[in-house]
C-alpha cells in the first residue's frame, strides 16, 4: 500500500512517499484526479490505456497508450485525460539508486544513476527512444508490481535487481535523446545539486569524495568549493557527508541484514564505538534502534 500525504507548495501540491519502492495503478475515466503536483521523489509513469494531454512543466504533450514519461523531484505535472486511461505508477527514491550501486563495484552503474539523476527533468515526452524496449520496460513494471504484492523471501534482493535492468534500460534511452547542458549555463541552484547530487553517489568512496576531488570534478578551486557550498546550502561539505552517511546507515540497517559492525565498516567509520557516537550525535537514538 502507499501512504501519500499533501502539503502546499507555490501554486501546486507536492506528494510524498514512505518507501523507496512502490507502484500505484488506477483507471482515470474523465479527470486524471490528483492536483498539479510534484513529489519527493522519482515516478516512472506507463500509459496503460488511453489518450489525452500530459502537462509536464511549461511543456503540454499529448499522450497515448504505450508512452513512458519519466518525472523526477522538480517536475511538476497533471494528465487531462481526453479517452479513459489506465495509468501503471512506479514511485522510486534516489536512496534506491544509492543503495543499488553501493552494492556493485561496477564504474557502469555510476554512469547510469548520473544518467538518469544529472540529466533530469528536460524530456517532456515518452522518454522511450527504441520502441523494442517499450516491451521490456512494460514486463519489467509487472514483475515489480508482483514482487512486491507476494512479499516472500528475498524479496529485497528481486526488486533491487529488477530496479537495475529497468534503469539500465532507461538509460539506455536517456542517452539518445539528451544533450548535456554545458557546466557554464548552470545555475547556482543546479551546481549545487549537481554537487551534493556527486557526493551521495560516491558516499562509499572517502577519496573522490574530499574536497579536493569535489573541487577538480566541478572545475573549481577546493577553498571556493567549500564556501560555494556553504553560502548557498547553508552547510560544510564535511557535514553533508556525515548526514549522508547517516541516512544511508538508517536504510542499511532497516532494510538489510548486516550487523551493526558490518554497516559501520561499509560506511568507513573507524570501528563500531565511533559510528554509535556518531549515529547518536546525527540521528538522536543509538544504531541497534533500528535492529
Amino acid at each position: 500500500m502507499l501512504y501519500l500525504y499533501k502539503c502546499e507548495f507555490d501554486m501546486s501540491k507536492r506528494f510524498f512517499i514512505t518507501k523507496d519502492l512502490d507502484v500505484l495503478e488506477f483507471e482515470a475515466v474523465n479527470e486524471w484526479g490528483y492536483p498539479r503536483h510534484r513529489h519527493n521523489f522519482f515516478e516512472l509513469t506507463y500509459v496503460l490505456k488511453g489518450s489525452g494531454q500530459h502537462l509536464l512543466n511549461e511543456s503540454v504533450v499529448p499522450y497515448k497508450t504505450g508512452d513512458i514519461f519519466l518525472l523526477t523531484p522538480k517536475d511538476e505535472h497533471e494528465f487531462v485525460i481526453s479517452e479513459p486511461s489506465t495509468f501503471g505508477i512506479i514511485k522510486f527514491t534516489e536512496q534506491l539508486f544509492l543503495e543499488k550501486s553501493s552494492f556493485s563495484a561496477s564504474a557502469y552503474w555510476r554512469k547510469n544513476i548520473e544518467t538518469v539523476i544529472f540529466h533530469s527533468n528536460i524530456i517532456a515526452e515518452s522518454i522511450v527512444h527504441y520502441e523494442s524496449d517499450k516491451a521490456q520496460l512494460l514486463g519489467l513494471y509487472h514483475l515489480i508490481k508482483s514482487e512486491l504484492a507476494k512479499g516472500l523471501v528475498y524479496n529485497r534482493n528481486v526488486l533491487t535487481e529488477l530496479f537495475g535492468a529497468l534503469l539500465i534500460i532507461l538509460s539506455r534511452n536517456l542517452k539518445s535523446t539528451v544533450e548535456v547542458k554545458p557546466s557554464e549555463t548552470l545555475s547556482d541552484e543546479e551546481k549545487i545539486e549537481n554537487i551534493l547530487t556527486y557526493i551521495r553517489q560516491n558516499i562509499l568512496n572517502k577519496d573522490r569524495i574530499k574536497i579536493k576531488s569535489i573541487a577538480e570534478t566541478f572545475f573549481m578551486s577546493p577553498n571556493y568549493v567549500s564556501l560555494f557550498i556553504k553560502k548557498h546550502a547553508g552547510i560544510s561539505i564535511q557535514y553533508y557527508v556525515m548526514q549522508t552517511k547517516i541516512k544511508m546507515a538508517e536504510r542499511l540497517l532497516k532494510q538489510s541484514r548486516l550487523s551493526i559492525t558490518e554497516v559501520a565498516n561499509k560506511l568507513g567509520f573507524v570501528d563500531a564505538s565511533h559510528f554509535n557516537r556518531t549515529f547518536k550525535k546525527y540521528a538522536g537514538v543509538i544504531p541497534s534502534h533500528y535492529k
